[in-house]
């Protein structure tokens, strides 16, 4: 726990003397600007997160067969890679550009959704009865 108190503590620092050695070596405005541009990717890599991502996540699942986990977390290593070039700084943005990375993860086996036993809950038993009201001929659109 302490040692996790201590990576929140140092962190900023560590970024701050970072920004501080890169402004010292490159210059301020090309600082300020790498800065710029790095929250804009990362605001357009969260903002095309959104629903599609979770959509096709789902889609996945649905599908059945062999599905990656590395599929399953691409959107959420996405989000956190957005997030992460949105703080200012070249350790976050390191970190940001290691998320996305495209790393192959081990492979998780699905069953297809046809193929599972049904479930007690799967299966509604019921009656029903067609009940057609009459209609008016006057109503009708013609």
């Amino acid at each position: 726990m302490r040692g996790l108190l201590w990576l929140f503590l140092l962190y900023p620092v560590a970024e701050i003397v970072s920004l501080i050695a890169l402004t010292d070596k490159f210059g301020g405005g090309a600082v300020i600007l790498w800065l710029i541009a790095s929250a804009l990717l990362g605001l357009a890599l969260i903002r095309n997160q959104k629903l599609g991502m979770l959509l096709s996540a789902g889609a996945l699942l649905r599908s059945g067969g062999e599905v990656s986990l590395y599929s399953l977390l691409w959107p959420v290593r996405t989000l956190l890679a957005g997030v992460l070039l949105i703080i200012p700084g070249p350790i976050s943005d390191v970190l940001a550009l290691l998320l996305l990375l495209p790393f192959k993860g081990p492979s998780v086996r699905m069953p297809p959704r046809a193929a599972r036993p049904a479930e007690p809950g799967d299966v509604i038993d019921g009656e029903f009865r067609r009940v057609d009201e009459p209609v008016d001929p006057q109503r009708r659109l013609h």
